[in-house]
């Protein structure tokens, strides 16, 4: 009922973005995101999202990162859309698709060049989208589908802005293309994000290799490869013919339409085709069919199994073995490589420690500034450009004045987002409420906890509800990041997915130990409580609205009052391994099985909460625990639907979800007695 204010507030509290200089003949410059509310929040913040569209858009072309503008209704977004300002819009659907086709048929009728995308929320509510219909293919000009994937908002952007300098850029540029022939929106969906980003790295290796001036190095960034996509053979062979000269490499699906029917053999027809013009082109097929591996082979091309647990790492295998990009390598004057760094707190935390003599080495040749280039720190990037090792006094001073910079521009950019806990004990500057450990999405649970943070943060409820303040507990975000850097540290994949059995893979988990900066960020967040914690699974697929996942993880309660503070540690490093564990227990599996989705596309993030309550001599007793939902499906007396109902007990979440003794009553008329 505060729905309008609401929406005021979160829009007028929006992160804003530097406008950078234009450098692109076209790019998205205003995108209009036509969403729910929380769908809206979700796509811009899960995984930092305004963060990565501000690092990867600098990054890829140093230009402008695009501004989102979100309209929740179809009135509102056709009034936003009618001003003409728009140059490419997101429609997200749900379960209804046909509200979202027929604004995308008003749009078209409006501004016909104006690209429309529709983004279904996940493989479910697209399975009963019919695609090949009369009024998809007038008005929708791709199809994605999200599957709580942050990066892929970034794919989609750079999708439509390739598809528009493709012809330019490589006329004038000689740009290279990578063809990406695909029908399945659930399989492009998951490789567009992971071309661009293997495309990234490939023109960070550019740039760092320039020795020339800046102004070189922006136009090097500008002749990034472009990556187009077909659904189609006639399709393909229409981009291939167009750009054959500049072709990178070509991915291909097996099975997919030719002259209007679905061919089996449709990618082999194309591949000899390619192999014939162009022999020394790299192909890689992906298909579904093992049988079709050996006939790659023999065609001359890579193979890779769309059911294959690796996929994604197939992937990112091949075209690192063809391209050759990487991490930031630390060497010594001889060449002699001493350690790599994966990202910016990799190359942070190494520099602090690396010799003096590959310090000197990387800084007279300028390694350092073209690195920070490519990846969009331009601003300090220039700033060591204009420095030499002889400006400073020896490497000590050299090593001081960097490090300083790097944490200065880590502190400027944390500001306004949610602040992360480092092995630094810099606690007190931060936002105690939330605080993330570790990289990458926080997850289904996690997402709805920033969500209401941020509606906490901009929102006076205190005035609205009769001096009521709203908190929430002090709660940290493990990201997915962690997740996946416990399961390369230890090689776990494989052991994890080919179903071993679940005692034997909680004990393998728990005799792994998590990796030495998380350790670190868990001790200094464990200085800042000494209240009981839960320790919570948050998966990317849970609390979605169709397959919730709900209670398919373990969920873990640690009394966190030891005297002993390192075996307080050791029991929530126990209960993070635990939850990881629960992933590939055999009720998850079963789970996945039926919902029909794969094991190998979930990751497990994890929150942190204090639990609130009071102790009573050695006992704590939990407050109160409940559940509220903004719809109830079963108004009793005056009440409606919109009312709402909420579910509360004293103690814990069971006494409400598992039938225990606890209250109904709507928020709105409290003292009517709601009857289960």
């Amino acid at each position: 009922m505060y729905f309008n204010e609401l929406v005021a507030s979160y829009d007028r509290e929006r992160h804003e973005r530097d406008i950078f200089h234009d450098l692109m003949r076209y790019r998205v410059r205003e995108i209009l995101l036509v969403a729910s509310l929380y769908d809206s929040y979700v796509l811009e913040s899960d995984g930092a999202l305004s963060e990565q569209i501000y690092g990867e858009f600098f990054k890829l072309n140093l230009t402008t990162a695009p501004r989102v503008s979100c309209a929740y209704t179809p009135d509102s977004a056709m009034e936003m859309f009618g001003t003409g300002g728009f140059d490419m819009v997101i429609l997200m659907a749900g379960l209804d698709f046909e509200v979202p086709l027929a604004l995308a048929g008003r749009m078209k009728s409006t501004w016909p060049d104006v690209p429309v995308l529709l983004l279904a929320m996940n493989n479910s509510s697209l399975a009963g989208f019919d695609s090949d219909s009369q009024a998809c293919r007038d008005s929708i000009d791709r199809i994605f589908v999200w599957n709580g994937y942050s990066k892929l908002f970034v794919g989609m952007i750079k999708y439509v802005e390739d598809l528009r300098n493709v012809d330019t850029d490589t006329r004038v540029g000689m740009v290279r293309v990578v063809l990406l022939i695909e029908d399945s929106v659930r399989y492009y969906s998951r490789y567009l994000p992971l071309l661009y980003s293997v495309v990234m790295k490939q023109t960070q290796q550019l740039v760092e290799e320039e020795k020339s001036v800046e102004t070189y190095k922006i136009l090097r960034m500008r002749g990034r490869p472009k990556v187009l996509l077909a659904t189609s053979y006639e399709e393909a062979v229409t981009l291939y013919d167009r750009y054959e000269p500049y072709l990178l490499t070509v991915i291909s699906d097996v099975r997919f339409s030719k002259q209007g029917e679905v061919d089996p053999e449709a990618g082999f027809h194309f591949l000899a085709m390619t192999k014939e013009r162009k022999p020394d082109l790299p192909v890689l097929i992906q298909s579904s069919e093992p049988e079709n591996r050996e006939k790659a082979y023999i065609l001359g091309a890579a193979f890779a199994d769309k059911n294959s647990n690796t996929l994604g790492r197939e992937l990112g295998l091949f075209f690192q073995e063809q391209l050759g990009f990487g991490p930031f390598v630390f060497r010594d004057p001889e060449g002699e490589e001493i350690s790599r760094a994966r990202n910016m707190q990799d190359f942070e935390d190494q520099l602090r420690s690396i010799p003096a003599e590959s310090l000197l080495y990387h800084a007279a040749r300028n390694h350092f500034s073209a690195w920070l280039m490519a990846r969009g720190e331009v601003r300090f990037a220039r700033i060591i450009r204009n420095y030499m090792p002889d400006d400073f006094s020896g490497p000590a001073e050299l090593r001081d004045f960097i490090c300083r910079a790097l944490d200065d521009l880590r502190r400027g950019k944390a500001r306004g987002v949610m602040p992360a806990i480092g092995s630094s004990a810099a606690m007190g500057t931060g936002d105690r409420g939330l605080a993330r450990l570790g990289g990458g999405s926080v997850g289904g649970k996690g997402r709805g906890l920033a969500f209401i943070k941020s509606l906490i943060d901009n929102m006076a409820f205190s005035t609205i509800q009769n001096g009521m303040e709203i908190r929430l507990p002090y709660t940290a975000f493990l990201g997915i990041d962690e997740f996946e850097h416990f399961m390369d540290l230890h090689g776990l994949w494989g052991f994890a997915w080919y179903a071993a059995p679940e005692a034997e893979v909680r004990k393998a988990f728990l005799s792994r130990p998590l990796g030495g900066d998380l350790v670190d960020r868990l001790r200094v967040f464990l200085s800042g409580t000494d209240k009981p914690l839960a320790v919570r699974s948050s998966g990317l697929f849970e609390d979605m609205l169709m397959v919730p996942f709900s209670g398919v993880y373990d969920t873990f309660l640690i009394p966190n009052d030891d005297p002993d503070p390192e075996r307080r540690l050791a029991q929530l490093c126990d209960a993070i391994r635990l939850i990881y564990a629960s992933l590939y227990s055999e009720s998850a599996r079963s789970y996945f099985d039926a919902a029909g989705y794969k094991i190998e596309e979930e990751r497990m993030a994890v929150v942190v909460q204090e639990l609130v309550g009071r102790r009573r001599g050695r006992w704590y007793y939990p407050l109160i625990a409940g559940t509220a939902q903004s719809y109830n499906y079963y108004p009793i007396s005056y009440l409606k639907p919109d009312d709402g109902l909420c579910v509360a007990a004293l103690g814990l979440g069971p006494y409400v979800v598992e039938g225990g003794a606890a209250h109904r009553f709507s928020p709105r008329y409290p003292k009517i007695d709601v009857v289960a």
